[in-house]
């Protein structure tokens, strides 16, 4: 990096002073002078909607076979104390963090202290025995089956943001779970569970507090000098960007106030991610740590998936993508490389909840290779509604158990709204999901069944034609007590006024909606009551995405 002379820097900076006190957009500053014009329009360009005093925005860097081109911020660090974002900006990094901690378990294995294979109760014997040994990989691969802890302390009436949840409270609400998911490695699901279990197991194995481990292991030997843990997050960072979330009345603060980390919580710059994504290319750790961070896991019954150890490996526009996203309270990320692109990296950090850091990245790579081919258009052919009508009604999935609606109202073939295209092969799309309409094994029961990111398909079952319109009554049946022992709350199921309401403690309430018989839509998550043989309700579940069937007892 070629530094400016003092007395040019001291200009600079008066200069971006008065430009903020006069509430003119502030112009990115770029870190580097190897940038060229052509690839600071292209940010630029990317950018154009964040280049504001006004706004939160993001910091972007590029690199290309070790050598950083760009480092650019856009938008504000601090709405309030007028401070914009810059390359040495410290945001956090969402999930993107996770790679970062299976490097810390494969530093392990590498020392021959532990195993992939190795089960995990070795090292946490407070998980509970399942049917199948979770292993290490499990944990870092999203197909233990382990619930997700933000939706178990959500149900214990304390969402995140709602209080400081610490390690020890999400080790033991995760351990304390007598049932999973599904069978261990049958299935991906997105958990963060298996990554704050990784922290305990790096912990009792090192002998280290993790922060120490993994600055003393991977940020110090690697000069990753801005990078750090929010282990404590009230600790003061120089540099910090605030982080936010648009609401209708403008924009206000969404951080990430806890003390849970190692599945995210990294702070970091995007100068140290382009550093550490060369750090991998070259293996500078050892081939047999960074190697193994792109062995893509396989799922018992032999299927491949894209997620490999905290890093997904697939294509994008026919080249070759190692990337993570990551997502926390108002930051929103994105760090990539492209092997065949030069080794081209791409880190995006954003203090915005909700900024497209994914769609970002994607645009600069499309800049910068126009080359790479287009994916085809869907081969769609003209729709026969006619022929759906049969199909109209709710459909109930077989993991998450949430309803989804296929009707033909209008005119116009729609699934939760999203309108249908008809395809050549006899499936449909919605959106980018594709659907295919058939009948069960037993020639009457209608499904419909959808394929998920990693190529695993998911069976959607026909409830029923219309919307349930309970009777009083029928409704009045659903009102009691439901005890879960695996988090230790008795939830107050109440009837007013024709609405149906669930509680896990005073002031926190979860207002429901009507599905299909004896279902409802609760605020992020379905919500079915289960009747005995004499029609009784003796049980209420909850199902989500990362929480497939949560069931509570009814109890006097």
């Amino acid at each position: 990096m070629r530094l400016l002379p003092a007395s040019s820097s001291r200009a600079a900076h008066r200069a971006a002073l008065l430009l903020t006190a006069l509430s003119l957009p502030v112009a990115p500053l770029a870190a580097q002078s190897t940038a060229t014009p052509a690839l600071t329009a292209i940010t630029d360009k990317v950018f154009a909607a964040w280049n504001s005093t006004h706004t939160p925005g993001c910091a972007v860097g590029v690199a290309r076979g070790g050598v950083t081109l760009l480092e650019r911020g856009y938008g504000m660090a601090d709405l309030a104390g007028g401070r914009p974002i810059v390359p040495a900006t410290v945001l956090e990094s969402g999930s993107v963090a996770k790679q970062f901690t299976t490097t810390a378990v494969m530093l392990l294995v590498a020392d021959g202290k532990l195993g992939l294979d190795d089960d995990a109760r070795k090292y946490l014997p407070e998980l509970k025995r399942y049917d199948r040994v979770i292993t290490v990989r499990h944990l870092l691969t999203h197909t233990s089956g382990l619930r997700e802890w933000s939706n178990l302390v959500a149900w214990q009436g304390w969402p995140r943001g709602t209080r400081v949840h610490t390690q020890s409270d999400v080790f033991k609400v995760i351990t304390d779970q007598g049932a999973l998911n599904y069978p261990v490695g049958d299935h991906y699901s997105y958990t963060n569970s298996g990554f704050l279990l990784a922290r305990t197991l790096v912990e009792r194995v090192s002998g280290m507090d993790f922060e120490t481990f993994t600055a003393s292991r991977i940020f110090k030997p690697l000069g990753l000098t801005h990078t750090s843990w929010r282990g404590d997050f009230t600790r003061l960072v120089p540099g910090l960007a605030q982080a936010y979330r648009r609401t209708s009345g403008g924009w206000r603060l969404d951080m990430p106030n806890d003390n849970v980390i190692a599945a995210g919580g990294l702070w970091t710059t995007v100068g140290d991610w382009l550093a550490w994504n060369e750090h991998l290319t070259n293996g500078t750790l050892g081939a047999a740590v960074t190697d193994s961070l792109t062995r893509r896991m396989k799922l018992t019954n032999g299927l491949e998936i894209a997620y490999a150890l905290g890093l997904m490996v697939s294509e994008y526009r026919g080249t070759r993508q190692i990337a993570h996203s990551g997502s926390t309270a108002g930051y929103s990320t994105y760090l990539a490389r492209y092997p065949q692109l030069g080794n081209l990296s791409v880190a995006v950090l954003c203090n915005a909840a909700g900024a497209p850091a994914t769609n970002f990245t994607h645009a600069i790579v499309d800049a910068l290779h126009p080359e790479l081919p287009r994916a085809s258009a869907p081969d769609t052919v003209a729709g026969d509604v006619s022929a759906l009508l049969a199909w109209r009604g709710a459909y109930e999935d077989t993991r998450w158990h949430t309803i989804s609606r296929l009707d033909t109202a209008g005119g116009v073939m729609r699934l939760a709204g999203t309108p249908l295209r008809a395809l050549r092969d006899g499936t449909y799309l919605a959106g980018s999901q594709v659907l295919r309409l058939s009948l069960a094994d037993d020639g009457r029961t209608r499904t419909m069944r959808t394929v998920t990111s990693d190529g695993d398909s998911v069976v959607h079952t026909w409830r029923q034609a219309e919307v349930w319109k309970p009777t009083a009554a029928e409704l009045q049946s659903l009102a009691g007590r439901y005890r879960s022992e695996d988090i230790g709350v008795t939830f107050t199921v109440t009837v007013t006024d024709g609405v149906v309401s669930v509680s896990p403690r005073h002031g926190v309430v979860d207002t429901l909606t009507p599905t299909v018989r004896d279902a409802f839509d609760g605020a992020d998550n379905a919500v079915w009551f289960v009747r005995g043989k004499n029609g009784a309700v003796r049980e209420m579940h909850f199902g989500a995405g990362r929480v497939w069937n949560f069931v509570t007892v009814r109890v006097p």
